[in-house]
């Protein structure tokens, strides 16, 4: 009997070994073939004011963006990516994985500490922990104030665009600031004084990507190409403009979407034409809403600078051979926001999808990839836009009426007029149901108090981890800050940051003027 029982015992043994085995092998080789994933070359192009309507893919048949039209189609169509209001927290958010509301809410000039405090680590230097070589080309607007705040130091081998939110698109002179803005890589340049600004980026675009395939290394590249237009001043060459389209003001903003549309057209047919399209993700996005006076939010409640839907709903979506064939001309209606591009880019690239640290809040973005794959309900139920606005399932609530920014555009705005929308008194607070009334026409605040309510609440909750770039001011090591007159004299009225490092050389932009 000693015998039997001992028999049995071993067959179970080996039994329970030979399943552990197994399951060890099968664990080490599906975490060996994630590790493996060959990492999507990623681009991603962000368009500056770009209204809802002025792409042809939200229903403007009139648009002048074909090539952008059809990689929407060829993609999956974005309805609810949610941007800021306006500029520099757009970009700062996308750029370290942070809500707005976690890392900057100003648009300040370089002049100042803000964009993305030094202590987050980037989207740039995520990618590149992955392996990518990272170009951020156009406008950067996420920090210049010290020399470690600009693209080449926060993870971008190779820059160039200017440092602040505006300039004009041919002299780059930015008049906050009495200065010209031409930032590219360690230094300023003067080379392309009266180039259109979008050119030059169209070019250096495309010399990057040049630079980097040419060698056939198969290391992966990271293009974060930020569009000048089609901020003001409108401006645009002229042989982009349409002459049949009515109006001065809506023609040349029509003209600066042909260029865009044109551009984005160059560096896809060098990914197609060089074999690199397969393994390529394209994201498309504006930064906000379009702005009064030219950007078409239609049909879309408010613009720019104002939380109602057409200023921080961006029209958006993904392309490239990289996105899967069965959700291909599928439309989203996933509620995401443009910080969680950094969990989803870092994801991808096979690293950590997180920054934490203790010194400052930590990176709020959220991996959108499989639910964008799956159309899955959004794993963020609730959103805090601003310190103003948030999102909670269906509902949003504002606590500001933004009387300036509100009414809607008409399709063929601005050559008609706003037309008014009912009136929101931000002291009360407002709701909207997004889902039955996306165009945000009837407040449901004195229906629906109690979720007006419980949102108030979640706001004021919201408000104790705010944090503002440069409001406790940090600069790093770089602690050598000069005023920006003494500056801007050493560079012959060029932009470049007012912080160094103490302990270093005299930097580039400095070395005319050794007595700065």
């Amino acid at each position: 009997l000693l015998f039997v029982v001992c028999c049995v015992l071993f067959v179970v043994c080996c039994c329970f070994v030979l399943l552990l085995t197994t399951a060890l092998t099968v664990t080490v080789t599906v975490f060996a073939g994630a590790a493996a994933a060959a990492a999507p070359n990623i681009v991603y192009f962000l368009v500056d004011d770009l209204g809802h309507y002025n792409v042809g893919f939200n229903g403007n048949v009139n648009a002048s963006t074909p090539n952008i039209d059809q990689l929407a189609s060829e993609g999956v169509i974005l309805k609810r990516l949610y941007t800021f209001k306006y500029c520099s927290p757009t970009r700062s958010s996308f750029i370290s994985g942070r809500l707005p509301v976690h890392v900057n809410i100003e648009n300040r000039p370089h002049t100042k500490n803000g964009g993305v405090d030094m202590r987050m680590e980037t989207i740039g230097e995520k990618m590149q922990q992955g392996g990518y070589t990272t170009a951020a080309i156009g406008k950067w607007h996420a920090g210049g104030y010290a020399y470690g705040q600009v693209p080449v130091n926060r993870g971008f081998n190779f820059s160039i665009g200017y440092l602040n939110g505006q300039e004009d698109h041919y002299t780059h002179y930015f008049s906050e600031v009495g200065a010209k803005d031409m930032w590219e890589t360690h230094n300023y340049t003067k080379e392309y004084a009266g180039v259109y600004g979008d050119s030059i980026y169209l070019n250096k675009s495309m010399e990057f990507l040049h630079n980097v395939t040419r060698n056939n290394d198969k290391k992966p590249f990271f293009l974060y190409h930020a569009f000048q237009n089609i901020h003001t001043p409108l401006e645009v060459p002229n042989e982009y403009i349409n002459a049949s389209i009515d109006g001065d003001a809506r023609r040349t903003i029509y003209g600066m979407a042909n260029f865009v549309d044109l551009a984005i057209n160059n560096i896809t047919t060098y990914l197609r034409t060089n074999n690199l399209w397969e393994n390529t993700l394209i994201v498309f996005s504006a930064d906000n809403g379009g702005e009064m006076g030219s950007g078409v939010n239609y049909p879309l409640r408010g613009f720019k600078f104002s939380c109602f839907e057409g200023g921080v709903r961006a029209a958006a979506f993904v392309s490239g051979g990289f996105v899967p064939k069965d959700v291909r001309g599928t439309v989203s209606d996933t509620v995401m926001h443009v910080a969680d591009w950094y969990a989803t880019f870092s994801t991808l690239a096979n690293v950590s999808p997180s920054d934490n640290t203790f010194a400052v809040p930590p990176s709020d973005g959220v991996n959108m990839w499989p639910t964008l794959l799956y159309n899955k309900t959004s794993p963020r139920e609730t959103l805090v836009l601003s310190p103003n606005a948030i999102i909670s399932g269906r509902y949003k609530y504002l606590t500001d009426n933004y009387k300036h920014y509100d009414g809607y555009s008409p399709t063929d705005y601005p050559t008609s007029h706003v037309l008014p929308a009912s009136e929101c008194d931000g002291k009360v607070g407002c709701l909207y149901d997004l889902v039955s009334d996306p165009r945000e026409t009837t407040n449901l605040i004195d229906t629906f108090p109690q979720i007006a309510s419980a949102l108030h609440e979640s706001l004021k909750n919201a408000s104790k981890s705010f944090f503002q770039t440069g409001n406790d001011g940090y600069v790093g090591a770089y602690t050598k800050c000069l005023p920006w007159d003494v500056v801007k004299n050493a560079t012959g009225g060029y932009v470049a940051p007012l912080c160094t490092k103490p302990s270093a050389s005299a930097p580039l932009w400095l070395k005319s003027n050794p007595t700065a």
